[in-house]
C-alpha cells in the first residue's frame, strides 16, 4: 500500500508555487460573471484565502454567491448611512430602517455559505494544511512590497 507523499511547504517548489499564486488571480468559474468592478475587487480579496490551486469549481461557484452578497450588503449599508438607521414612515412615525433587516438576513446567508466552505476554519481545512496558501500569501506580500517601489512590473 503506497501513501501519497505530503508536499514540503518549505521547499523551493512550494515557494515558487507561492509566487505563481501571488501573481495570478483565481479565474471565475465557467458561466459566472461579476456585475461590477467592486465585485472583482471583492472576488480577489476572498480568493486570497486559499492558494489558487486549492480552489475547487464548486467552491468558486459558492464564492461567487458570497461576493454578490457582500456587494449587496455594502450597497444596503451605504443607503442606511445616507438615510439613517431610524426613518419616518408615511404617518411620520420614527421606525427602524427596513434595510437593517435585509442586511441582517443577507449577512446570515453569507456567513452560512462561508462556514460551509470552511473559509473561516483554516487550521483544520486540508486544503490549507499543506501550507500552499501561506506560501502564496507571503509571496503576495513580497510582490506587493517590491511592486510599490517599482521593482517588479505586474501584469494588468
Amino acid at each position: 500500500m503506497s501513501q501519497k507523499k505530503r508536499s514540503d511547504k518549505n521547499s523551493v517548489t512550494a515557494a515558487l508555487g507561492g509566487f505563481k499564486g501571488a501573481m495570478e488571480s483565481v479565474p471565475l468559474p465557467q458561466g459566472v460573471t461579476l456585475r461590477s468592478e467592486a465585485e472583482k475587487v471583492i472576488w480577489d480579496q476572498f480568493t486570497r484565502a486559499r492558494a489558487r490551486e486549492d480552489w475547487r469549481d464548486m467552491d468558486l461557484l459558492l464564492l461567487a454567491k458570497v461576493v454578490r452578497m457582500e456587494t449587496d450588503i455594502r450597497e444596503y449599508q451605504s443607503q442606511v448611512e445616507a438615510h439613517g438607521t431610524i426613518i419616518e414612515n408615511q404617518r411620520g412615525t420614527p421606525i427602524p430602517n427596513p434595510l437593517l433587516s435585509i442586511i441582517d438576513t443577507v449577512e446570515r446567508r453569507q456567513l452560512a455559505v462561508i462556514r460551509s466552505m470552511s473559509l473561516n476554519q483554516q487550521a483544520s481545512d486540508p486544503r490549507t494544511l499543506n501550507g500552499s496558501a501561506k506560501n502564496a500569501s507571503k509571496a503576495r506580500t513580497a510582490v506587493d512590497d517590491a511592486s510599490e517601489g517599482g521593482l517588479i512590473a505586474l501584469p494588468n
